[in-house]
């Protein structure tokens, strides 16, 4: 098989379908994703890991490959031990459905979660009070959730992925959000397997709802590339490296355009990605034979500016959030008592102040004594 580029020769002989599918399914290791990787793989393998890790970025970052990569890997590391343990599956992933009605639909996530760990005769674990007239939906949700958690126990997964995480806090009272991450760590401690959330930085209002569970979680934030030298470098990079990948007669001149390319990505792989594969998709399909992909291509299915202000907006709101994590150090440290507060220095300078400005006096000349009255003429010893 010969390569043409970063492709089989062969494959310009192939279908648009198939030449469409190849590079749909080429993933780039690219620095961002492959810190993510080792960041997430090290706290599933972890000796005292957390229940619950919190993984957040962007929509169009890249999540859902860092999920794929992940798993492809625990799958490869258990593979050894799955013939002596064959209840056991190494890794599971659910994606938390948007509910339709404003409130997060929990039987059907367990339901999910019982069919990504492979269980058997769900349809059994509904009781038969559901199909009555008056069926008992909250004694169905109990017996699927306990259902899931002795699924969980003997299936014993490294890791149980949620992705789209953040459609857990789809709710119509806000009252009851520390509901949902609680009953997740509930569960993560009861079956004693690691959750993973995976979310856009909607997740972030789920983390932060109460003491322990922050002390009970650990966050890698998978960030976009930023406008530093050092990140358009990289970004430029990854312009060049995606051209070879594309399975065209003609290699496209993506790398005199990757300034745009960030511009309409705002710095997203995933994104970009999305962006080549429609782009490709749509020139083969417009014309097999195509040579190539133009600038105008690019122009034509790229999204839009208003798109990409609103995308940067949401993102950089949530980036301030994990780059001033040193910001409110001072106040934690008032609020403990390590450093004074600022009210209390100046009360304290202000006493000292007073107490200087009393105790002075008018100065004095050494040698020189106090005025004093003395007796003049002459005096008689009594």
């Amino acid at each position: 098989m010969q390569l043409m580029n970063g492709f089989p020769r062969e494959l310009l002989n192939s279908s648009v379908q198939e030449r469409t599918i190849f590079f749909d399914n080429y993933t780039m290791p690219h620095p961002r994703l492959v810190e993510a990787v080792k960041q997430l793989t090290d706290s599933i393998y972890e000796s005292s890991k957390p229940p619950l890790v919190f993984v957040f970025g962007p929509s169009g970052v890249g999540k859902s490959t860092l999920i794929r990569k992940v798993r492809k890997t625990l799958i490869e590391s258990a593979l050894p031990t799955l013939f002596e343990d064959r209840a056991r599956i190494p890794c599971a992933v659910v994606e938390a459905a948007t509910p339709e009605f404003s409130n997060f639909d929990w039987k059907d996530f367990y339901v999910r979660g019982l069919t990504a760990l492979q269980e058997p005769l769900i349809d059994n674990k509904v009781s038969p009070d559901f199909a009555k007239k008056k069926p008992n939906p909250d004694k169905n949700k109990l017996k699927l959730r306990l259902s899931f958690e002795e699924a969980l126990r003997q299936r014993h997964p490294d890791a149980f992925f949620i992705d789209e995480a953040q459609n857990l806090g789809k709710l119509s009272s806000g009252r009851k959000l520390k509901d949902q991450t609680d009953c997740i760590k509930s569960i993560a401690n009861i079956s004693g397997v690691q959750f993973v959330l995976v979310g856009t930085y909607e997740l972030i209002v789920l983390r932060n709802l109460s003491a322990q569970l922050c002390r009970r979680s650990i966050d890698i934030h998978f960030s976009r590339y930023q406008s530093t030298p050092e990140d358009l470098k990289t970004f430029e990079n990854i312009v060049k490296t995606f051209q070879y990948y594309l399975p065209l007669p003609e290699m496209p001149d993506l790398a005199s355009h990757w300034d745009f390319c960030y511009e309409r990505t705002i710095g997203c792989v995933g994104i970009l990605k999305d962006w080549l594969s429609r782009t490709l998709s749509a020139v083969l399909k417009t014309d097999p034979s195509a040579k190539t992909i133009t600038y105008k291509d690019l122009m034509k299915h790229a999204w839009s500016v208003e798109q990409c202000k609103i995308m940067l907006t949401e993102a950089m709101e949530a980036e301030g959030k994990f780059r001033d994590k040193d910001a409110g150090k001072n106040d934690l440290r008032m609020a403990l008592g390590l450093v004074a507060s600022q009210a209390s220095i100046t009360q304290v300078t202000s006493q000292s102040d007073t107490a200087t400005s009393q105790g002075k006096g008018e100065p004095r000349n050494v040698g020189k004594p106090n005025p004093t009255r003395r007796p003049t003429g002459e005096q008689n010893d009594g």
